[in-house]
Protein backbone atom coordinates (compact mmCIF):
# COMPACT_ATOMS: atom_id res chain seq x y z
CA UNK A 1 0.00 0.00 0.00
CA UNK A 2 1.00 3.61 -0.81
CA UNK A 3 2.81 5.62 2.03
CA UNK A 4 2.67 9.67 1.81
CA UNK A 5 4.55 12.24 3.37
CA UNK A 6 7.40 11.76 6.50
CA UNK A 7 6.92 11.41 10.02
CA UNK A 8 5.34 9.02 12.09
CA UNK A 9 3.08 5.93 10.09
CA UNK A 10 -0.52 5.89 10.72
CA UNK A 11 -3.14 3.79 8.70
CA UNK A 12 -6.17 4.70 7.02
CA UNK A 13 -8.58 3.03 5.50
CA UNK A 14 -9.53 3.66 2.19
CA UNK A 15 -13.06 1.12 1.88
CA UNK A 16 -16.00 3.00 -0.30
CA UNK A 17 -17.69 3.26 3.17
CA UNK A 18 -14.75 5.43 4.72
CA UNK A 19 -14.03 7.42 1.42
CA UNK A 20 -17.04 8.66 1.82
CA UNK A 21 -18.04 9.17 5.10
CA UNK A 22 -18.26 12.75 6.54
CA UNK A 23 -14.93 14.33 7.28
CA UNK A 24 -12.61 11.71 5.14
CA UNK A 25 -10.78 14.28 3.16
CA UNK A 26 -10.39 16.71 6.45
CA UNK A 27 -8.97 13.83 7.98
CA UNK A 28 -6.84 12.38 5.11
CA UNK A 29 -5.19 16.00 4.64
CA UNK A 30 -4.60 16.53 8.16
CA UNK A 31 -2.98 13.00 8.69
CA UNK A 32 -0.91 13.92 5.62
CA UNK A 33 0.41 17.43 6.99
CA UNK A 34 2.13 15.81 10.09
CA UNK A 35 1.81 11.65 9.63
CA UNK A 36 3.09 9.10 6.70
CA UNK A 37 -0.37 7.76 5.90
CA UNK A 38 -0.03 4.30 4.59
CA UNK A 39 -3.23 3.95 2.52
CA UNK A 40 -5.21 0.44 4.09
CA UNK A 41 -7.86 -1.88 1.92
CA UNK A 42 -11.05 -2.21 3.71
CA UNK A 43 -10.86 -2.93 7.37
CA UNK A 44 -14.22 -4.04 7.00
CA UNK A 45 -15.38 -2.68 10.79
CA UNK A 46 -16.60 0.83 9.24
CA UNK A 47 -18.38 3.55 11.28
CA UNK A 48 -17.13 6.44 10.34
CA UNK A 49 -13.04 7.21 9.01
CA UNK A 50 -11.29 4.45 10.56
CA UNK A 51 -7.68 5.16 11.22
CA UNK A 52 -4.90 2.64 12.33
CA UNK A 53 -2.19 3.76 15.20
CA UNK A 54 1.26 2.01 14.84
CA UNK A 55 -0.10 0.28 11.82
CA UNK A 56 3.19 -1.94 11.53
CA UNK A 57 3.27 -3.00 15.22
CA UNK A 58 2.32 -6.37 16.35
CA UNK A 59 -0.82 -4.36 18.34
CA UNK A 60 -1.79 -1.01 16.38
CA UNK A 61 -4.73 0.65 18.15
CA UNK A 62 -7.34 0.70 15.57
CA UNK A 63 -10.05 3.85 16.08
CA UNK A 64 -13.37 4.62 14.66
CA UNK A 65 -15.33 7.77 13.54
CA UNK A 66 -12.65 10.21 13.49
CA UNK A 67 -14.69 11.74 11.15
CA UNK A 68 -13.75 15.63 12.30
CA UNK A 69 -10.58 18.05 12.23
CA UNK A 70 -10.25 18.29 15.77
CA UNK A 71 -10.12 14.41 15.86
CA UNK A 72 -7.51 14.01 13.66
CA UNK A 73 -5.60 16.62 15.11
CA UNK A 74 -5.96 14.76 18.24
CA UNK A 75 -4.35 11.76 16.31
CA UNK A 76 -1.49 13.90 15.30
CA UNK A 77 -1.40 14.76 18.55
CA UNK A 78 -0.30 11.28 19.63
CA UNK A 79 1.45 9.85 17.11
CA UNK A 80 3.92 13.06 16.71
CA UNK A 81 4.21 14.61 19.89
CA UNK A 82 3.40 11.39 22.27
CA UNK A 83 0.56 13.00 23.89
CA UNK A 84 -1.53 10.14 25.47
CA UNK A 85 -4.74 9.59 23.58
CA UNK A 86 -7.48 11.73 24.63
CA UNK A 87 -11.09 10.82 25.84
CA UNK A 88 -12.58 11.31 23.02
CA UNK A 89 -10.11 9.15 21.07
CA UNK A 90 -9.75 6.36 23.77
CA UNK A 91 -13.90 5.97 23.04
CA UNK A 92 -13.07 5.58 19.79
CA UNK A 93 -11.03 2.46 20.23
CA UNK A 94 -11.98 -0.94 18.47
CA UNK A 95 -11.90 -3.87 21.15
CA UNK A 96 -13.63 -7.38 21.35
CA UNK A 97 -13.59 -8.78 17.76
CA UNK A 98 -13.84 -6.18 15.50
CA UNK A 99 -10.59 -5.42 17.12
CA UNK A 100 -9.36 -8.91 16.18
CA UNK A 101 -10.61 -8.65 12.55
CA UNK A 102 -9.49 -4.95 11.65
CA UNK A 103 -5.48 -6.22 12.93
CA UNK A 104 -5.76 -9.30 10.88
CA UNK A 105 -6.44 -7.41 7.48
CA UNK A 106 -4.09 -4.86 8.92
CA UNK A 107 -1.32 -7.23 8.76
CA UNK A 108 -2.64 -8.86 5.30
CA UNK A 109 -2.08 -5.68 3.84
CA UNK A 110 1.10 -5.00 4.96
Amino acid sequence: MATTSGGPEVGLCTGKDCRGADGYRTVERELRRSCAVLALPCLDVCDGVVVVLEPRSSKPTVLERVGSRGLALEVVDHVVAGEPLSGRLRKRRLSGSKRAKARRRVERAL
